[in-house]
């Protein structure tokens, strides 16, 4: 019998069973035998949290012994990422240098920006904790929306400092597309002549990829995970501290188990949320994000129909309208399929409200731009396109692109996957093609050992990038020979950590202990 925290009807116990019940059928490697059941409620710390480990634990999370050159950068920070600044949390921003790719002879250095969060509960000898949310958005943009959530609970123990991937964010901006190109490849080339989008598409791309090329030449083998996690071994070198504790959210998880294999001595801490599998092809991630799309659309709509939002009884079904329009050239105010596809994948990816309000504004944009008012939706795509567009998003996710299917290929998928996943299908085989061109970098190499156990999260309906690397990430974890418990969220978005304030407790106590949760934990929607 499950141990359950936080619910004291039986209805409630049997709706979590049922759920959690469907998430464990065939899934493998198998979860612990007695799993937590959590809730949101009173989601806090409680008492005060050890911060020095066992002798016989994972190394202490050290206070750096040099410091960056901190400035004040709160209301600019909270600022850019539209949340309302967290009560007694301060934000400081800094760079330093990092060599461009010494190891391929390309000589030279660029910035990475860093944003450090304390409160006045910090305690003046705690090391940090090292965020990154690799390419999926910028690290410093996404650490506000944590700390206006329930992430400046972990102030309590550990300063946060989030770290910017190359050419995004607070670091060396990329800037290498024309306008022209950058739209056409958001729109998927859609609205030019002919009937192969394939071909379109291909011939953008690879007048983009020679212009990012050329521009970040020599480093056009520089910008893959491996590097990134070059960047936070330099980021370790300057602070003289003997390991780091690492929170890596979907690519940063790769970034993450990236550096944890290159240094497996200089991990303290190891939490991997919603990750990417580390050496996944191309199209495999593809597809996954796909599933997740679908599966994030189908709980929307759950949860429009039971709030009676203003999509009417069935939400699936007027989105799925839209979607043809837009599919046939009528979207609202002339929207590619591309362009409204990503807008509701990246507002339910990351969501502005809790679950009711996300829910009810998304429905709102997308009724209001039914009926002809497209005001709501354009904010939505013009977020959307700021958050995931960028050109250095461009060039970190083509760079660790791998096994890029063909041309042919992706063909294949637009039929396929049209049927297999009618909503999300056709945009996510047309989206391999903005790589086809990319030059290919070598993967990241899967640890052989890992010196500590390792804090794994996820979330069920994950837009972003799917939640089927849980599994395959829990597999890596065992191979190199170390332990994991898992801590699931069962509602919509992308970084159990962030969204859901019951994930924060279990990060916390093994930030504080170096110890793991007894059991894997599960937070309801």
């Amino acid at each position: 019998m499950a141990t359950v925290v936080g619910m004291s009807r039986h209805t409630a116990i049997t709706t979590s069973l049922i759920v959690v019940t469907a998430l464990l059928a065939g899934c493998a490697p198998g979860l612990a035998a007695n799993p937590r059941f959590a809730t949101n409620a009173g989601a806090r710390p409680q008492g005060k949290a050890t911060t020095t480990p066992p002798s016989n634990g994972p190394p202490p999370i050290a206070k750096p012994k040099n410091e960056l050159s901190w400035h004040d950068c709160t209301s600019r920070e909270f600022g850019d990422a539209a949340v309302p600044a967290a009560p007694d949390v301060k934000l400081d921003c800094a760079s330093y240098d990092a060599d461009l790719d010494p190891v391929n002879g390309a000589a030279g250095t660029l910035s990475i920006g860093v944003v450090r969060a304390r409160s006045a509960q910090t305690p003046s000898d705690a090391g940090p904790l090292v965020f990154t949310t690799g390419s999926d958005l910028p690290s410093s943009l996404q650490l506000p929306v944590w700390l206006a959530r329930a992430g400046a609970d972990v102030l309590h123990t550990h300063p946060i400092v989030a770290v910017d991937r190359r050419g995004m964010g607070t670091s060396s901006p990329v800037d290498c597309l024309d306008q022209f190109d950058r739209q056409e490849i958001r729109d998927q080339a859609q609205f030019q002549a002919g009937n192969d989008p394939v071909a379109n598409l291909a011939d953008i791309v690879q007048n983009a990829t020679t212009s990012c090329t050329d521009t970040i030449a020599p480093g056009n083998a520089a910008y893959d995970d491996t590097h990134a996690a070059t960047d936070i071994e330099r980021l370790r070198s300057i602070w003289d501290v003997p390991a780091l504790a690492l929170l890596g959210v979907g690519n940063g998880a790769q970034v993450a188990l990236s550096y944890a294999s290159s240094h497996p001595d200089r991990v303290a801490r190891l939490v991997l949320d919603s990750p990417v599998a580390l050496g996944v092809g191309a199209e495999a991630a593809a597809e996954q994000r796909v599933k997740g799309q679908q599966a994030a659309l189908d709980a929307f709509a759950a949860q429009c129909a039971a709030v009676n939002c203003p999509l009417g009884p069935d939400p699936k079904a007027a989105v799925d309208s839209m979607l043809a329009d837009a599919r046939a050239g009528h979207g609202p105010a002339g929207a590619s399929v591309a362009s409204l596809a990503n807008a509701i994948g990246t507002t339910l990816g990351f969501p502005a409200g809790d679950r009711v309000s996300t829910t009810n504004d998304l429905a709102t944009a997308l009724a209001n731009a039914r009926s002809g008012d497209t005001n709501l939706l354009n904010s939505l795509i013009n977020r959307a396109e700021a958050t995931t567009g960028t050109d250095g998003q461009f060039v970190n996710s083509c760079s660790d692109a791998l096994n890029r299917p063909t041309p042919d290929r992706i063909r294949e998928l637009v039929v396929a996957w049209a049927k297999l996943y009618p909503q999300f299908g056709t945009v996510g085989a047309l989206n391999l093609v903005k790589c086809v061109s990319w030059p290919s970098t070598s993967p990241p190499q899967s640890p052989k050992v890992l010196k500590v156990n390792v804090l794994l999260m996820g979330v069920q309906n994950d837009p972003i990038v799917g939640s089927e690397g849980v599994l395959a990430t829990a597999a890596t974890i065992i191979n190199a020979t170390a332990a994991s418990k898992r801590v699931m969220w069962q509602g919509i978005g992308h970084g159990a950590s962030i969204y859901s304030a019951c994930a924060v407790p279990p990060l916390i106590g093994y930030l504080d202990s170096g110890k793991l949760p007894a059991t894997d934990t599960y937070c309801p929607a």
